[in-house]
């Protein structure tokens, strides 16, 4: 399903404020047209629009953000008030050592190949809310996203020597961050899961 950044406008269309956000399930310019009640829409949403979708290594969501934060620079620099607030630095990315009895899963072996045996199993982690709290979901099971399906039961402690000195930080950031920290300890030999 692709994802659009739409640009919403203002109620007042001389104030030239506009604010950007991102649409899922919307396949044309027309559809997003009629959401968008003001003079001269389709000339702005043909030349601010942009459709996309995930990337090999990178999500929808990161893609999605990173989109949305380039074309609220672009369009501040040509003299449009977006009304887009700094994103929130609410974001956290976390790392939790597990029981190295994860390791016989067919999956995770897949995934670490390079693993040494010698070195922790680790899952890479983020969330808007607080550490402690997403690590009992973890560990428990329980919550709207049970994330691993190998953590629950299997979570020994956090591991705050690693995360601790990046935190807090904007979603897209912690995304980034995410991601490039579980590949980071993969290539240095740890089995990670999570960091997507």
């Amino acid at each position: 399903m692709d994802w659009v950044v739409k640009l919403n406008p203002d109620r007042n269309p001389r104030k030239r404020c506009l604010r950007v956000g991102r649409m899922s399930g919307v396949r044309s310019i027309r559809r997003i047209s009629r959401m968008c009640p003001f003079p001269g829409k389709m000339s702005l949403l043909r030349g601010y629009t942009r459709m996309y979708d995930s990337e090999a290594v990178r999500s929808r969501l990161e893609v999605g953000l990173a989109l949305e934060r380039e074309l609220v620079q672009t369009l501040r620099r040509e003299g449009w008030t977006v009304a887009n607030r700094l994103p929130a630095r609410k974001w956290k990315v976390y790392v939790i050592e597990l029981d190295p009895t994860v390791r016989k899963h067919r999956k995770v072996r897949a995934a670490n190949p390079d693993a040494d045996p010698a070195k922790p199993c680790l899952y890479i982690g983020q969330t808007g809310r607080e550490i402690a709290e997403r690590y009992m979901e973890h560990q428990s099971g329980t919550g709207k996203k049970r994330g691993a399906r190998f953590l629950e039961g299997s979570c020994i402690g956090l591991r705050e020597d690693i995360y601790a000195v990046f935190n807090p930080m904007p979603q897209l950031e912690s995304l980034v961050l995410e991601r490039e920290l579980a590949l980071e300890l993969r290539e240095e030999g740890y089995t990670v899961l999570g960091g997507h």
